[in-house]
């Protein structure tokens, strides 16, 4: 039996990593929430605990008290602020003498990648908070590294918690925009995946790598592109966004993108996608050598191919 806490598990990857933890009835896993009361239905071994994040010392007794033993931060998005939350949250767990291990908020790739191939503006404050757990020894912790995440290629028919979008590529709209020659491998998975192997990771009792990574499936966007045009019957409208381009935080806009300037500015998208299109024309997100997947062999990770043509055959 673990006694979890999650911060940011109302919602998006927080709230799918919530239904496979919970799924364990020795578990008990709590929401470290701002709000009281969860906006869902949970079974009993799911608590709500109202969290603020501004006195180190109030989350340190809350965690204490309440016997937490391992905490999982989804918390997004990537902003300065949201981090220095996290960063408090880190100190705390140090504090609390019950929490043994942490896993921050990471969850795509290594954010301590050169600007030349991931250039994120926000990737100072993710880092900050790596060196923050590496000043606790007592606190044992992983980063777990996923690529991007497969969800969005099912949305809206899939099964996710994730805020809607469609990177890239617009199943939907039948539109895309890819970064460089389209032919550089990236790296997929989907939550409800991510979420089996972080149970895994809670239920194990050896020690945590210091990196976790994890291959749904490995693909390349014009691979993407074949299979979805295949899959809706006709021909994509296609533009590809050159390295030099994207540099410039210079991006094709497709369609999907146009509802997220309501939950994030513009420009913030905008800057987002384009460096992550740039990290997937120059090969950051091409996972490959020590995965997860080895340890755990028994999850069979879900397949782009297959991913699409369930929720997308048809439509």
């Amino acid at each position: 039996m673990v006694r979890i806490a999650i911060a940011g598990g109302t919602g998006g990857l927080g709230r799918t990593l919530l239904d496979e933890l919970a799924q364990n009835s020795d578990h008990i896993v709590f929401v470290l929430s701002r709000k009281p009361g969860l906006p869902f239905d949970s079974p009993a071994n799911v608590r709500c605990l109202v969290t603020k994040y501004e006195n180190v010392d109030d989350l340190k007794e809350l965690l204490k008290n309440n016997e937490i033993h391992t905490v999982i931060s989804t918390m997004n998005p990537p902003l300065p602020e949201v981090h220095a939350a996290q960063d408090n949250l880190i100190r705390a767990a140090a504090q609390s003498g019950t929490v043994k291990r942490f896993i921050p908020s990471e969850w795509a790739v290594d954010y301590f990648t050169d600007d030349e191939r991931l250039p994120l503006s926000w990737k100072v404050p993710k880092r900050q908070s790596i060196a923050e757990l590496k000043k606790h020894p007592e606190l044992e912790y992983t980063m777990v590294y996923n690529g991007y995440f497969l969800d969005y290629y099912g949305m809206p028919h899939c099964e996710s918690y994730m805020l809607r979008e469609a990177p890239f590529i617009d199943i939907a709209a039948r539109k895309a925009g890819i970064p460089g020659s389209g032919n550089e491998k990236v790296t997929f998975t989907y939550t409800k995946d991510v979420a089996n192997f972080v149970r895994k990771l809670v239920e194990s009792e050896s020690k945590w790598p210091a990196r976790s990574v994890i291959a749904g499936d490995v693909f390349t966007f014009n691979e993407v592109l074949e299979v979805a045009e295949r899959v809706r019957g006709e021909r994509f409208d296609v533009a590809y966004d050159s390295l030099d381009d994207l540099r410039k935080g210079k991006i094709t806009e497709i369609p999907s993108y146009l509802p997220l300037y309501d939950a994030f500015s513009k420009e913030f998208m905008l800057e987002m996608m384009a460096g992550f299109g740039v990290a997937m024309a120059t090969g950051v997100f091409a996972f490959e050598g020590d995965l997860l997947n080895e340890t755990y062999p028994e999850i069979h990770t879900t397949k782009m191919r297959d991913f699409i043509k369930h929720h997308w055959h048809g439509r």
